[in-house]
């Protein structure tokens, strides 16, 4: 499978398609023809049947799109089935500290670097029952990606120790609940917003990680990839059959 941590090395701008309640084959299928770089799973607000969620992140693999998805709590079982069916990147809402995100890693690497526990012969290896687990724990450790979700004023100003983590691969903005945070709901040029994410910014480039941030469109998207921004989470299938409706009935309408 495509290696995510390749592509965050690559210097060049990835996107991926975010899925928040359809985990139907078909959708994988749409995605990966969309040319997306891997898919996201937003699995704090998402509703979904765990079972399905597993098979919809089989078939991505299968695809060859790797998956990042958001924790829904930061506890040693979430993380671990969401690992074991076959996601590649783990995203920790609401990030804080440094104590959340060494607890994070702890979970997301095996020993030495972690307490992760082995299950091979799942979606983690893609059902290869014979994996060599020498083999299965060092990949796993080398390709394994943490993202450090940061949406609030206490995260933006604890910054600079999230990230002194070395196993964290992303500093992810999460601009509306920023937004929020700052006393500014929905206000994403504000800026007192705007300079929040460029500390962000500038403490990731100062560690060497990659910065991301959810954007709806590339018109949005482009002043903060002028500025280094270079990893998107996109609209997903709710925001996309919304838009994608709401033009085509007003195109109709506009007729009459």
């Amino acid at each position: 499978m495509k290696s995510l941590k390749q592509m965050l090395r690559s210097k060049r701008v990835i996107v991926g398609m975010t899925t928040q309640h359809i985990t139907a084959p078909w959708l994988v299928k749409l995605w990966k023809r969309s040319g997306a770089d891997f898919v996201y799973l937003e699995y704090e607000h998402g509703f979904w049947n765990e079972a399905d969620l597993a098979g919809f992140v089989l078939c991505c693999r299968g695809e060859d799109l790797p998956v990042v998805s958001k924790v829904p709590e930061c506890s040693r079982t979430d993380v671990t089935r969401l690992l074991d069916c076959g996601v590649t990147g783990i995203q920790l809402p609401w990030t804080e500290s440094r104590e959340q995100i060494d607890r994070l890693v702890s979970y997301v690497k095996f020993p030495p670097l972690g307490i992760r526990a082995v299950c091979p012969g799942m979606g983690n290896c893609d059902y290869d029952v014979h994996v060599n687990g020498k083999e299965f724990i060092e990949q796993s450790n080398r390709e394994t990606v943490v993202l450090a979700h940061v949406e609030t004023r206490k995260g933006v100003e604890s910054i600079d120790e999230i990230l002194f983590n070395p196993h964290v691969d992303v500093a992810f903005v999460g601009i509306y609940d920023l937004t929020i945070s700052y006393g500014h709901p929905g206000e994403f040029t504000h800026p007192e917003v705007e300079a929040a994410i460029e500390r962000v910014m500038a403490a990731a480039r100062k560690r060497e990680k990659v910065v991301g941030l959810w954007r709806p469109d590339y018109a949005t998207a482009k002043p903060w990839i002028e500025k280094g921004v270079r990893f998107f989470e996109a609209p997903s299938e709710v925001d996309l059959i919304d838009a994608g409706a709401r033009r085509l009935i007003a195109d109709f309408q506009s007729a009459s």
